[in-house]
């Protein structure tokens, strides 16, 4: 018998004994559901972890219940857990204390035999993305609720590249998880412009009690789309790659930027051209593929690239001849 069979079956028993009081009894069970006795009986006692059934003239009736569940199939359940684990154990999304509560309030009403089976797939199931550049909770939390509210906030911030503390009010838009850490996006009175903080570096926050006018022209995932990862405030670029055939294929079949336009070459290889804002970030990225991938546009990313390459060749020159 499959199991989200049974879980269906579950769930509607629950729903019949609760609007329908005492009129339900064995027999008309296994009419409705086309099961035998001993299926309605085995029902019957997992609902009982969930509260208590009681039987009266041989019909049912729900007395008290802990919690009267959705009618979740156990692939819905399965990608809840999966989801809460993910949030709670990988990129600390807000408030993931109380999700981690509720969903552990849902795994333990579950029939026991949804439990194990949810238990036996998380431990068979790997997700590759992880939080490696920590954040506190509090800062996460009131930076969520000045986002919700639309409340401008005061932070002392760290300038990575100046080694400085800085003290920004910033009109919070919105957050976005990249490369293992949260971002926050918002308006910088500062610099009077849309800017990116690393909620890391956010050394202390205040939220303040008046309220910003949110842009009706600003989008997050648009913002986000005209830069390569996180800068979008440069101007726009276009980028010409040339792939060697080797890796033609699995470019072809990714999605790197949703703008991104991929040409198959006569001889196996393949062109990526993206419009961009600056071409600084996408550099990590085209470096990492080494000698497989050469920049035709623009020059200043085709020199920097080389550059970084005669670093790179000089470095290792230089460690054989010690």
């Amino acid at each position: 018998m499959a199991l989200e069979e049974q879980f269906a079956r579950l769930i509607k028993t629950l729903q019949l004994i609760e609007r329908e009081p005492l009129k339900w009894d064995t027999a008309g069970l296994e009419l409705e559901f086309g099961v035998g006795r001993a299926t309605v009986e085995r029902d019957i006692r997992i609902l009982r972890q969930w509260g208590t059934i009681e039987r009266k003239d041989g019909c049912f009736a729900v007395k008290q219940m802990k919690f009267l569940p959705t009618n979740f199939t156990p692939s819905e359940a399965l990608s809840l857990v999966l989801a809460g684990s993910l949030a709670t154990d990988r990129i600390s999304l807000p408030h993931s204390d109380a999700l981690s509560t509720a969903l552990k309030k849902i795994d333990s009403l579950l029939p026991e035999q949804m439990e194990s089976m949810i238990k036996k797939m998380c431990k068979r199931v790997s997700i590759g993305i992880k939080l490696v550049r920590d954040c506190d909770a509090d800062v996460m939390d009131m930076l969520s609720r000045a986002i919700s509210f639309h409340n401008p906030i005061d932070i002392d911030y760290h300038v990575a590249s100046r080694k400085e503390l800085t003290r920004r009010k910033v009109d919070p838009y919105g957050l976005t998880f990249r490369f293992g850490a949260w971002y926050l996006i918002g308006f910088c009175h500062l610099r009077e412009s849309i800017r990116t903080f690393g909620l890391d570096r956010i050394r202390s926050i205040r939220v303040l009690d008046d309220h910003f006018r949110y842009p009706k022209d600003f989008d997050l995932e648009e913002y986000l789309k005209r830069g390569w990862s996180l800068q979008s405030d440069w101007s726009p670029c276009r980028i010409r790659l040339r792939f060697c055939s080797e890796l033609a294929g699995w470019i072809e079949g990714c999605t790197f930027h949703p703008q991104q336009k991929i040409t198959r070459e006569k001889k196996g290889t393949v062109i990526f051209e993206v419009n961009i804002a600056g071409w600084e970030e996408i550099k990590h990225w085209v470096l990492g593929f080494g000698d497989r991938v050469e920049v035709l546009e623009p020059d200043g990313l085709r020199d920097a690239v080389a550059e970084t390459g005669a670093r790179i060749a000089q470095l290792y020159a230089l460690k054989k001849t010690d």
